[in-house]
């Protein structure tokens, strides 16, 4: 990471960006536990508002695909 250049114009440090698209596979399980571990969801206007996200920078997409889980 030594290499990443940072973004010394502004607040908000330059976006790494990952050329490939890779799915991510999760079971509501999962999403449950990341949510009791402190995770939390948030709107993308919500987040701009309260300054995580550059509102003059497109951000990366993440696939997800819920997967059902075998009782």
């Amino acid at each position: 990471m030594k290499d990443v250049p940072r973004n010394s114009f502004g607040l908000f440090d330059s976006p790494v960006r990952c050329r490939e698209k890779e799915r991510v596979s999760l079971t509501p399980r999962h999403i449950e536990s990341q949510l009791d571990a402190g995770a939390f969801l948030m709107s993308r206007e919500d987040a701009v508002l309260a300054g995580f996200l550059n509102p003059h920078d497109e951000q990366d997409s993440v696939i997800v695909e819920l997967r059902e889980e075998n009782a």
